[in-house]
């Protein structure tokens, strides 16, 4: 059964992908005017589409849901990269895994023991990825003040809004 659901989810994903390879490219939308430069497509736009995508694959879960889901969404945004590939975010940062793995690599090369390894693993980390080091520290200082849930999931993100400028 679930062969069968993964091979129907495969087939309308490829079904998809090629109607819009062979659909002239669609024009932005008048909600794409109003998105931020780092989003390809509105936020909007792809809560919808990942909706729209999960109605779909509704019979899934785990890995296989992911599979689907992937497809699915790139079939109805071609040409967007909507997730990281290669090591890479959308916008060309190394992803979190990658960046870890190479400072892993880095810090290994020079032998480092206990907390000087932890300290330089962190400083290699908060280099390559200064955003993420910046959000860490914004959970916490939001959670030593008691917070949490979606009051945390706001905090951080003023904070790391703020800091941006």
């Amino acid at each position: 059964m679930r062969f069968i659901v993964i091979a129907s989810a495969f087939v309308i994903g490829l079904a998809a992908a090629a109607q819009a390879q062979t659909a002239p490219a669609k024009p932005a939308s008048a909600a794409g005017a109003t998105a931020a430069p780092d989003e390809p497509v509105p936020r909007a736009e792809r809560a919808k589409a990942r909706q729209d995508c999960l109605s779909e694959n509704i019979a899934l879960s785990g890995e296989d849901l992911r599979a689907a889901m992937r497809l699915c969404m790139q079939g109805k945004f071609p040409g967007v990269q909507l997730y990281a590939r290669n090591g890479l975010t959308r916008d060309g940062k190394p992803t979190a895994a990658a960046a870890r793995t190479a400072c892993r690599t880095e810090v290994d090369a020079r032998k480092l023991e206990g907390a000087e390894r932890v300290s330089a693993l962190t400083a290699c980390f908060n280099a390559k990825r200064p955003d993420l080091a910046l959000r860490a520290e914004c959970r916490k200082d939001a959670r030593s003040k008691g917070l949490d849930g979606a009051d945390l999931r706001k905090a951080v993100e003023a904070c790391a809004r703020e800091a941006r400028g």
